[in-house]
């Protein structure tokens, strides 16, 4: 898995690609630490995001913990159909903010 970011000043913006899976989730839980201690405001661009478990699952529900308690909020965009099941069968899709581009 690779990760980008796009600086947008209060607001961040992560470019995922690859899998978002056990072998790549700890270090996507690093990466999401340092951007929640720098940003307000994230949003993850899934365009190029293959995969994701139930790991990436958890990483993602965690990003969405930490910036809710701090006020931020969380964006998905760019959701395939295969994740997007993911989302919809583990009832994430109902608690996150999931915008089609």
């Amino acid at each position: 898995m690779d990760i980008k970011l796009v600086d947008r000043g209060d607001l961040g913006e992560l470019l995922l690609s690859g899998d978002l899976d056990t072998k790549t989730a700890r270090d996507a839980d690093a990466i999401f630490s340092k951007m929640v201690e720098r940003f307000h405001n994230l949003t993850l661009n899934m365009k190029d995001l293959d995969y994701i478990s139930s790991a990436g699952l958890r990483s993602i529900r965690n990003l969405y913990v930490k910036l809710s308690q701090k006020g931020g909020k969380l964006t998905l965009t760019n959701v395939n159909e295969n994740v997007m099941e993911v989302f919809e069968i583990t009832g994430l899709a109902g608690l996150l903010n999931i915008r089609k581009q």
